[in-house]
């Protein structure tokens, strides 16, 4: 009777001692998925701004990388009679999974626009997002929007925006020079609302093959729709060194309203923006800093109390770096860790509550 109960007691014993195995590699498994992922989509970064750093109600050139300087990207000073500088504004934008903002770029006609210099993409696809949400738009309109190549005067493509009814307007794109044909989108959007745009543009072996698709409000979950909303392929490729964008406003018949969550990548999913690009990670559950992080110290803010709290820090190749019990994660937490001397991503894991808390962190210099 003895021996049949030990038998039994040895069965329980093992089978909770698999299953805890497999929660742990399963977890583990989650979180190296998780980092592969985002070190995929995110290494096809090019270019990335939100706005959120700049002062409102100032100009934009000067602030980042922005200028009205031609050479460096934006499209000179404006010589009209009524000239202003384009602003920095608020609110900003919000689409779902693809970023959010306080801040935006006003859109005006005969105004000093901005631009500003990106890691030149020489070759393969590039991806150009931005939203807009527009008041008025022209019949006959200029392009507002340009993406050059290796100088203001070459243009590799262009955006305009039309006026179709007293609510709507249709977006135009194209290829290369003035001169070539400019393609609308067959539906109309409207005013006054916040839209969502992405250029897709193909470097191929021709000299007048290259590819651009426009999509227009996508489901950016579901990866590069299978039909743009306007393409062409239309006149001599200006590409080769792409490096270059502006707002264009220094010229009449350019739409007004807002413009902003710009970001140039080589992915469909490197457009995404990341709060990662600040040692402050926020999400609804909590939020973690890495300030101190190269001196031992994590401070993370809870929303909700976490007791018995178990916390891991795993490296981007998935090793378990620091693991440790906390009686209580609250309000405001300094968290003595192992000091963290190598920049880079890691992921902070909190098990609590009967929850796994993960969370994308950088580490900075």
């Amino acid at each position: 009777m003895l021996i049949f109960i030990f038998d039994i007691l040895k069965d329980i014993a093992k089978n909770l001692f698999y299953k805890f195995v497999k929660n742990k590699i399963m977890k583990k498994i989650a979180i190296c998925i998780t980092l592969l992922t985002f070190i995929l989509g995110h290494s096809q970064t090019v270019f990335q701004d939100n706005l959120n750093a700049y002062t409102v109600n100032n100009q934009l050139s000067g602030q980042g990388t922005w200028t009205n300087n031609s050479s460096n990207g934006g499209t000179g000073a404006c010589t009209g009679a009524l000239c202003t500088n384009a602003k920095v504004l608020t609110p900003g934008f919000s689409y779902l999974n693809y970023g959010t903002s306080s801040n935006s770029l006003q859109l005006l006609t005969d105004t000093d626009g901005c631009g500003t210099l990106f890691t030149p993409v020489t070759s393969g696809d590039m991806y150009v997002g931005f939203m807009i949400n527009l008041s008025s738009a022209f019949t006959s309109p200029n392009d507002f929007f340009r993406v050059n190549n290796g100088s203001f005067i070459t243009t590799t493509f262009r955006v305009f925006i039309k006026t179709v009814s007293g609510n709507t307007f249709t977006i135009g794109i194209s290829k290369g020079g003035s001169g070539n044909a400019t393609v609308y989108t067959t539906n109309a959007y409207a005013f006054n609302q916040d839209h969502l745009l992405i250029l897709k543009y193909s470097q191929l072996a021709g000299a007048s093959d290259d590819q651009l698709n426009l999509y227009v409000d996508p489901v950016i979950a579901n990866g590069v729709p299978t039909t743009p909303d306007a393409t062409t392929n239309s006149g001599t490729d200006q590409s080769g060194g792409v490096d270059r964008l502006v707002f264009r406003q220094n010229t009449t018949s350019t739409p007004t309203g807002r413009a902003g969550l710009v970001s140039v990548a080589k992915s469909w999913t490197g457009l995404i923006f990341s709060t990662m690009s600040n040692a402050d990670f926020s999400k609804d559950a909590f939020s973690i800093n890495t300030t101190e992080a190269k001196n031992g110290v994590l401070q993370i803010n809870s929303i909700e109390n976490i007791e018995k709290a178990q916390l891991s820090i795993y490296n981007i190749e998935g090793k378990l770096i620091e693991n440790k019990s906390i009686s209580l994660i609250n309000s405001s937490n300094s968290i003595a860790i192992n000091p963290i001397s190598n920049a880079g991503i890691y992921i902070v894991s909190i098990t609590g509550n009967g929850i796994d808390y993960n969370q994308k962190v950088v580490v900075k210099e």
